[in-house]
């Protein structure tokens, strides 16, 4: 392997639950990994400088959803700390669902975290037809651990995020961008737009698949991830497309 260490960025009330088949994929390849805790955070650019507090070397990014974004920061504020980023389920552009996430924390303020969680946040995330009882309530279980600060905290940091769009010619490293075919809350559009706008970008889109690719389809997302670890941090110029179906 090129590197020997990973940053796993969890997405929106999300832990390290979200990452473990890739952990556990990652580290029998002999990979060191370890997932970000963002704290009391309650802006993206926060998150960034506690992700990589203690960081002292060059480590490779993986991000999920908001953990794109951040993964995005990271690359704003140390890009010469990133050998290689992992862009799952994502969006560059600034946040456009204020009055919804309002409503939300209005409600999770009132005590409905549970709520908010299994009957707004789980049943958007998953491909139609997927047998996702059990991603369900291991969303409502990772949410209800974080508790509703951390909801309140991570909600400002993404009602106030600003595009990220200017940032992505900038990337020089190697950079995977995974997508769902079905994904409701960042579609295809989304993620087409990043690989476009990055140079050294791939672009792989798994189907059938959602929002949670990580444990929609843990065997592709793991393979891709080994794929993209295994080549050089040097630059490439060449964007490519794979599909991938299960």
């Amino acid at each position: 392997m090129a590197i020997q260490d990973v940053l796993f960025l969890p997405g929106f009330m999300c832990d390290e639950r979200l990452f473990t088949p890739q952990a556990l994929a990652l580290r029998a390849a002999g990979l060191g990994c370890r997932t970000v805790d963002y704290g009391d955070s309650a802006s993206i650019e926060r998150m960034a400088r506690e992700a990589m507090r203690g960081v002292s070397g060059r480590v490779a990014l993986v991000g999920l959803s908001m953990g794109a974004i951040v993964a995005l920061e990271i690359w704003r504020q140390f890009p010469g700390q990133v050998s290689h980023m992992a862009l799952l389920n994502g969006t560059a552009r600034a946040d456009t669902t204020g009055p919804s996430r309002k409503l939300q924390l209005r409600q999770v303020v009132e005590g409905g975290l549970a709520d908010v969680l299994r009957q707004e946040l789980a049943p958007k995330y998953f491909a139609a037809g997927h047998n996702s009882e059990h991603l369900t309530e291991l969303i409502a279980a990772m949410g209800q651990r974080l508790g509703p600060e951390t909801f309140i905290r991570q909600s400002v940091a993404l009602m106030t995020r600003p595009s990220q769009l200017e940032l992505l010619p900038s990337i020089s490293c190697p950079v995977l961008v995974i997508a769902g075919d079905e994904d409701r809350v960042c579609p295809l559009s989304r993620q087409e737009e990043i690989a476009a706008a990055i140079p050294t970008s791939e672009l792989c889109v798994l189907s059938p698949c959602g929002h949670i690719s990580t444990l929609e389809q843990p065997a592709q997302v793991n393979a891709s991830l080994l794929r993209l670890l295994s080549t050089s941090a040097s630059p490439s110029t060449n964007v490519r497309t794979a599909a991938f179906n299960t």
